[in-house]
């Protein structure tokens, strides 16, 4: 699924559009909230119980409306505070366009049903691409800056019962370390381990050799999706997690 960092691009991206008082002044608490359904990177939970989607159901699926479902407190936007309301706007963010990138991108093109037929190539090839992208956000050091600040600002004043306060703290640390990362490939090296494992990339030195393919690999992908189909993710990511955001603020 897209990477941390560009989550927190779109969810800037939902307030800047949004002007909503809440979501400007509580930017770090929206920006965590952002990245936290990947947050079993270090609890080693179940996947379904962040992301309230079943990866193995091709059926219709609305992570939001599960989340608010199994945690219908979190809906009830007046009872939470204002740290709390703009981790979940975040938190929403987050699920649609996890949403979008499986739905519109990585079941067509890559999945087992694709024309790639989900082998391993296609799931590095996956992976690569959704690393290109947010090499590129983290090209632009004012928003790094930005990010950064404003993670390290926030208070951490959130009650969520499925999360809890000494994990969220680790989490914050993990999404800074991140952010100060300079924009290589280093990213890439977690993101698709168990594929580069089974591909046999599996020590540093040949995953250094393999970095020097990568840019290739990439431009391959890109032909293949289509920049203007990229783009369009991308816009869609944005508008359908604003559209959501909206309907959870009542706005």
């Amino acid at each position: 699924m897209p990477p941390l960092v560009l989550h927190t691009v779109i969810a800037k991206e939902v307030a800047d559009r949004l002007g909503h008082r809440i979501l400007d002044a509580e930017r770090g608490n929206l920006y965590l909230g952002s990245t936290t359904p990947d947050i079993r990177v270090i609890t080693r939970r179940d996947r379904r119980l962040t992301h309230f989607f079943d990866l193995s159901c091709y059926e219709e699926q609305s992570g939001v409306a599960e989340l608010l479902r199994a945690h219908s407190e979190l809906a009830e936007i007046g009872r939470l505070s204002p740290a709390t309301v703009a981790f979940m706007a975040g938190y929403i963010s987050h699920l649609v366009m996890d949403e979008t990138w499986i739905t519109d991108i990585y079941r067509p093109f890559f999945g087992e049903r694709s024309p790639l037929g989900g082998d391993l190539e296609a799931n590095i090839k996956d992976r690569a691409m959704q690393a290109a992208l947010d090499r590129e956000k983290r090209s632009d050091p004012q928003l790094m800056a930005h990010l950064l600040y404003e993670l390290g600002r926030s208070d951490l004043a959130i009650n969520i019962d499925f999360i809890d306060a000494e994990t969220l703290t680790r989490w914050r640390q993990t999404i800074a370390d991140l952010a100060r990362r300079p924009p290589d490939w280093d990213t890439f090296r977690y993101a698709a381990y168990r594929h580069l494992q089974e591909a046999g990339i599996d020590t540093p030195e040949a995953f250094n050799e393999y970095v020097r393919s990568l840019p290739d690999i990439v431009e391959e992908t890109k032909k293949y999706l289509s920049g203007e189909r990229i783009q369009t993710f991308l816009e869609d990511s944005v508008r359908r997690s604003l559209a959501a955001v909206k309907e959870y603020l009542c706005v």
